[in-house]
């Protein structure tokens, strides 16, 4: 009953939870105007716009939400704690369902990353999952790394957390998913920060990046993995073909202008189908359009408030383990804001990555809604360590009293 006692309802981080609810319904509005039928201003009542939206993507993102949203609170009731005995067995099995990918997995989007299960039209895409595997095993590490010496300067605890990590990195290259792959990089950068890893490592592994990445350009990404890099380096010098999917989400973006064209009022070129995939990686393409250049920045910095929230999570929380939980969980969301966003503009190159809790996509919602979980738990239980230690100090205070 230990966890049970630990679970205080009143200490839940609302403005996370709210901020979170607020993004989902943005999100599930933005996906229902982007799939929709064109409006053209003659809807008179509800039935002439329900029979604009697209209720089967409607009806599945609403079930991913309600799958995503039982795994939180799963998650949140149990103290954190209780998941660092448990983590390597988490950890093989999401690295055995990829390997199972190579055999049993289907191609979508270039990449073999995905179990489609024909019956039920759904599919699952393990590299997903092992975003959370990843954040666990490496903060299981890396904070006992942390607690025995203060830092991370150990050589073998450095190469035991980049071996955790190039292992399900290797295998979702092979894929291959250099989107999902990028992130998995940015998680471990990200828990190595806070756990203060020695420059004399830094320095060495940014000199590898510098010579690795260009031999990585040319000699191991496919023709069409370097054209979507060349559209982003020096798009001048590439066919329209290449830069297809920007040039149209550019325009898309454009259209909205300062203020955007609304949401169900008029015509819009992503409901018009004018930018690729306008309800998973480019959704926000679609939502510029109606929300225009004031209401994207609000998104984004909406966006900025929720990490930098969970960064003042991670700096109150009661112990190392928890800490590297939260730091690794706000790499990944902003990994996948950053990349997304820029990739949408061109300024970043295209990877396929989800916008967290606005794309569609059922394993990248119930992903990001056990990684809030997991950010609420260490919230909830940030307290447990100081008055553990005031419990101390008065024992040891009676303890003095009655030796004198």
């Amino acid at each position: 009953m230990n966890f049970l006692e630990r679970f205080n309802f009143k200490k839940i981080d609302w403005m996370t939870v709210l901020i979170v609810l607020g993004l989902i319904a943005f999100g599930t509005v933005a996906l229902a105007s982007v799939m929709a039928k064109p409006f053209d201003g003659s809807e008179k009542g509800l039935a002439d716009y329900m029979s604009k939206f697209n209720m089967e993507y409607l009806q599945k993102h609403m079930v991913n939400f309600i799958v995503g949203f039982a795994a939180l609170v799963i998650v949140l009731i149990l103290d954190y704690s209780i998941f660092k005995p448990i983590t390597i067995w988490g950890y093989g099995a999401v690295i055995g369902l990829l390997l199972m990918l190579f055999v049993f997995g289907k191609v979508r989007g270039g990449a073999q990353g995905w179990f489609v299960f024909d019956s039920i039209e759904r599919a699952i895409q393990p590299g997903e999952l092992c975003k959370i595997a990843l954040i666990l095993m490496l903060s299981k590490y890396v904070s006992k790394a942390m607690d025995e010496q203060g830092c991370l300067k150990r050589f073998s605890d450095v190469g035991i957390a980049l071996a955790i990590t190039a292992l399900p990195f290797l295998l979702i290259v092979l894929q291959p998913d250099y989107g999902t792959a990028i992130v998995l990089i940015v998680i471990m950068v990200s828990i190595f920060f806070v756990a203060g890893i020695k420059w004399y490592y830094v320095l060495p592994a940014s000199g590898l990046c510098m010579i690795g990445l260009p031999l990585v350009y040319q000699y191991i990404l496919t023709k069409e993995q370097r054209k979507r890099i060349d559209v982003f380096i020096n798009p001048a010098n590439v066919d329209s073909n290449a830069s297809y999917q920007v040039n149209q989400s550019k325009m898309v973006i454009g259209s909205g202008r300062l203020f955007g064209k609304g949401f169900f009022g008029e015509p819009t070129l992503a409901q018009l189908r004018y930018v690729p995939a306008r309800h998973t990686d480019f959704i926000f393409s679609g939502i510029t359009e109606a929300v225009g250049f004031i209401g994207a920045t609000v998104l984004i910095l909406v966006f900025f408030i929720l990490l930098f929230r969970w960064l003042y999570i991670a700096s109150r929380a009661r112990d190392n383990y928890g800490k590297c939980i939260v730091v690794g969980v706000v790499g990944m969301f902003a990994a996948h804001i950053f990349e997304n966003i820029g990739m949408t503009m061109g300024a970043m190159p295209v990877t396929g990555i989800p916008l967290p809790f606005i794309s569609y996509g059922g394993s990248n919602m119930l992903t990001n809604l056990i990684a809030v979980g997991l950010v609420l738990n260490v919230y909830m239980r940030s307290g447990a360590k100081k008055k553990k230690r005031y419990q101390s100090g008065l024992a040891d205070g009676e303890a003095l009293e009655a030796r004198r």
